[in-house]
């Protein structure tokens, strides 16, 4: 297994795989992975040009939601 300093930028982990590592390389591995990402959330309006939620999500309308 890799150690935190010789992870390949350009690897393509599973979940599975990243299961298997210690939580040291998994943070290592991901910290890596969002910081490749961050430009181009910052820059591509597509990508964070939704809503998280409908308009229905925010409130309980089934049978089993609770009242307050």
């Amino acid at each position: 297994m890799p150690d935190n300093d010789s992870v390949a930028p350009t690897r393509t982990w599973t979940a599975a795989e990243l299961r298997g590592l210690p939580a040291s390389q998994r943070d290592a591995i991901l910290a890596q992975a969002a910081a490749r990402a961050e430009d181009d959330y910052r820059t591509d309006k597509e990508l964070t040009a939704f809503e998280a939620f409908g308009e229905g999500d925010l409130y309980g309308h089934s049978s089993d939601a609770q009242p307050r």
